[in-house]
């Protein structure tokens, strides 16, 4: 008996560009259209691999919940969604070895449209045969979706601002890896009518000696008028002392930086 165990791998990146010899750009399209008119922009494909590769091209809605993790939904199902309102220049792509290749998406915005940023996504999903000279046991079909972000942005929407809303210290936890880490969770809300992306910087300092303790910078992105927890994990165990942790929001050079402080204690 054979068994085939088909794994669809989603990459929704900034670079879209892949072990297995695919690049997919832009990762994200913003039209900027008034109500009543058409725009057009070209998504090209490139196979760098000796194989081939067949897409075929689906939307779907989506939001973010609380933590800023993608959900999706059928499409018409959220009034922020454009779905309806995109077509394409041909729903299959098919890449021989070595191909480049482009297709274009066309939004028609409808005179009806809200005064709203509108959201949907726009995947192209591998297509891919199995042979039928698998040997016998387990076989593992790998495929690949790659996502579009495709948003409408009206013009006169207010810009707003990002803002701390919470700091709090969660205490010892294990992430996802299993590891023990401090746990510290910045609550943050996009007060504006427009897409934002921004990095929420920590810096950990023992105010007894001044050594700053490294931590990593986290990348987010938050749709109107969102709020989303971000959250960073610090060492578990650190030398005894009291340590000032600041939070820094950065959301580029139109905005001014903000910052959160916390006092904790190892």
């Amino acid at each position: 008996m054979r068994y085939y165990l088909a794994i669809l791998f989603t990459y929704i990146f900034n670079t879209l560009t892949y072990g297995q010899g695919i690049s997919v750009s832009p990762s994200r399209i913003f039209f900027t259209g008034a109500a009543g008119q058409t725009a057009s922009q070209a998504i090209t494909f490139s196979n760098t691999s000796t194989n081939e590769f067949y897409f075929v091209a689906n939307i779907k809605d989506w939001d973010r919940d609380s933590l800023g993790i993608k959900r999706y939904y059928p499409t018409a199902n959220k009034p922020t969604s454009n779905a309806s309102w995109l077509s394409l220049s041909d729903n299959t792509v098919l890449l021989a070895p070595g191909e480049t290749k482009s297709i274009n998406l066309t939004m028609t915005v409808p005179p009806s449209a809200p005064n709203q940023l509108t959201n949907s996504m726009l995947f192209f999903t591998q297509v891919k045969e199995q042979k039928k000279d698998l040997a016998q046991g387990l076989n593992m079909n790998v495929l690949l979706e790659v996502g579009i972000q495709i948003y409408h942005t009206p013009t006169g929407l207010k810009t707003g601002d990002l803002e701390f809303l919470a700091f709090e210290d969660r205490g010892i936890i294990k992430n996802t890896n299993g590891v023990a880490v401090r746990r510290m969770d910045v609550k943050v809300k996009n007060t504006g009518q427009v897409n934002k992306d921004a990095y929420v910087r920590f810096e950990l300092t023992n105010t007894q000696t001044g050594e700053e303790i490294p931590i990593k910078a986290i990348a987010i992105a938050m749709l109107p008028e969102a709020e989303q927890w971000v959250q960073v994990d610090l060492p578990e165990k650190l030398s005894p002392a009291p340590y000032l942790a600041v939070a820094i929001l950065d959301a580029g050079s139109q905005y001014d930086l903000k910052i959160a402080e916390k006092e904790i204690k190892y």
